[in-house]
């Protein structure tokens, strides 16, 4: 834990940080001497070498903030990209981009949201599951049960089955599945594979009416809300609610 300077001495706390608390009293350093004041703002951080003689400190964000917060940005420069290209406005049947650069910089920007909201909701999951949880599921067959630990969640199952099974076992909810979110996870799901797994076909020169990643990333919905909608799901089973979630600084529907 890093003491920061009281909190009436610095900006408001950004929403990305995993977790703080502040001093109730004054705190000497039995390391240092140095005086903390009552207020001082206590987080946990993380040290990352840069030389042999230098370390960099820094406060240790919430992972899926993190990612949302990259998607969300993403999404806003892509739709800024599109939105000054005029397609949508025009009454033309047959659009383009004014240049290759600007079509190039926003399928970039599109992709990069997808990848990081797909992303966020992985920490999210995987943050979720208690270090001491075991998962039973049947293996090879319906009669024998392996228990899986929170390790072999991780690793070895997919994010489906965490999604259906493991989250609503943990936090006793139902499953998104069949659920209003479902069908924007499925889409970014599906988008955020093509992109990762990219298949040669998928690269090729093509007509309208041929289903390729292009397609999938042009018209895949915010993938920052998307994302978040499934996050909400299990959010709003929770008593205690993550600081990040409670200042998520972005409007959803």
């Amino acid at each position: 834990m890093k003491p920061v300077p009281p909190v009436n001495s610095l900006p408001a706390n950004d929403w990305r940080l995993h977790t703080f608390t502040y001093l109730a009293e004054d705190w000497v350093s039995p390391w240092s001497g140095i005086l903390s004041p009552k207020g001082t703002r206590i987080t946990v951080s993380s040290i990352v070498s840069l030389t042999k003689k230098k370390q960099l400190t820094i406060p240790l964000p919430n992972a899926s903030a993190l990612l949302l917060n990259s998607a969300a940005l993403a999404f806003i420069s892509a739709r800024k990209i599109r939105d000054r290209s005029g397609i949508d406005k025009t009454l033309h049947t047959e659009v383009h981009f004014p240049s290759d650069h600007e079509a190039f910089d926003y399928i970039e920007k599109i992709i990069e949201s997808i990848v990081l909201a797909f992303t966020a909701l992985e920490a999210f999951v995987n943050e979720t599951i208690p270090a001491d949880y075991f998962y039973a599921r049947h293996h090879k067959s319906d009669i024998v049960l392996e228990a899986a630990s929170k390790q072999t969640i991780e690793r070895h199952i997919t994010l489906d089955e965490k999604l259906t099974n493991v989250l609503p076992e943990i936090l006793n909810c139902t499953s998104p599945k069949g659920g209003r979110c479902w069908h924007g996870y499925k889409t970014l799901k599906n988008a955020r594979d093509r992109i990762i797994h990219m298949k040669t076909e998928d690269r090729r020169s093509s007509a309208a009416e041929v289903d390729t990643v292009w397609k999938a990333i042009i018209l895949a919905p915010a993938p920052h809300i998307a994302a978040k909608a499934v996050i909400d799901h299990f959010i709003s089973t929770m008593k205690e609610k993550p600081n990040w979630y409670q200042h998520f600084p972005y409007s959803t529907p």
